[in-house]
């Protein structure tokens, strides 16, 4: 099956994650470039909750695998940027062109925003209904809701699969798999909808936990994955 590159879960064939016990915050000068540019670059563009994740999600696979971190933190940026017309894929192409030192014509294909998928449109009356919330006395995703969370802790829930495509926070390989709540976590807004700036619409959140191997028959034995999941992506589990 073809996933996403934010549902890896159980995947195989991207080889062993890299573990350094000592690793510094910064591998090199233009990673702490890039950390530093986070806050111009919000200014400028991925304003709403999730967008710059999906932003991210969208990235051709050599933009998010092949340079690192901030190598995909870049990418993300420069894609935000040509899409909110701060920076055309032309101009973009231009500086990569002279970082590489080629003479060619600039080609939009050359920056990732001529490489990434394009952003997709949803369909609201796929999405929860939105539900007015008290506006938050400081910036932060979390909302207050009057209406009371329907799962409590050692409920059984299974989520089925994410009805359109486009961002969320639902691994496909949870779906349709039993879990049980083990938290309940505040509500948030919903980055589903809040990614492709159709409202906040916000949902109770639950931390779900799985048994490892329901997911997958060669996991580890008696390990459980817990996956933090919008209220909206749950229904009980017979």
């Amino acid at each position: 099956m073809e996933r996403g590159v934010h549902d890896l879960g159980g995947a195989v064939g991207y080889g062993p994650v890299p573990h350094e016990p000592d690793e510094p915050p910064f591998h090199a000068d233009w990673e702490r470039r890039v950390f530093g540019l986070l806050g111009a670059v919000a200014g400028a563009s991925a304003k709403r909750p999730g967008e710059f994740r999906y932003a991210l999600e969208r990235l051709a696979p050599d933009d998010y695998f092949g340079h690192g971190y901030y190598g995909r933190w870049l990418a993300g940026f420069e894609l935000l940027l040509a899409e909110y017309g701060v920076v055309s894929p032309e101009e973009m192409s231009e500086v990569v062109a002279r970082r590489v030192g080629g003479s060619a014509a600039p080609i939009a294909s050359v920056s990732p925003a001529g490489r990434a998928v394009p952003f997709v449109a949803k369909n609201p009356a796929l999405l929860p209904s939105d539900r007015p919330t008290p506006p938050p006395q400081r910036r932060t995703v979390r909302r207050d809701l009057s209406e009371p969370p329907r799962f409590a802790v050692g409920d059984l829930v299974v989520a089925p699969p994410s009805p359109q495509s486009g961002h969320t926070r639902l691994p496909a390989y949870v779906a349709d798999t039993p879990g049980t709540v083990v938290k309940v976590h505040p509500a948030e807004v919903l980055p589903d909808s809040t990614a492709h700036d159709l409202g906040e619409r916000a949902q109770h959140v639950y931390c779900v936990g799985y048994e490892a191997q329901s997911l997958w028959p060669d996991a580890e034995p008696n390990a459980t994955v817990h996956i933090d999941l919008y209220e909206c992506y749950l229904r009980p589990a017979s």
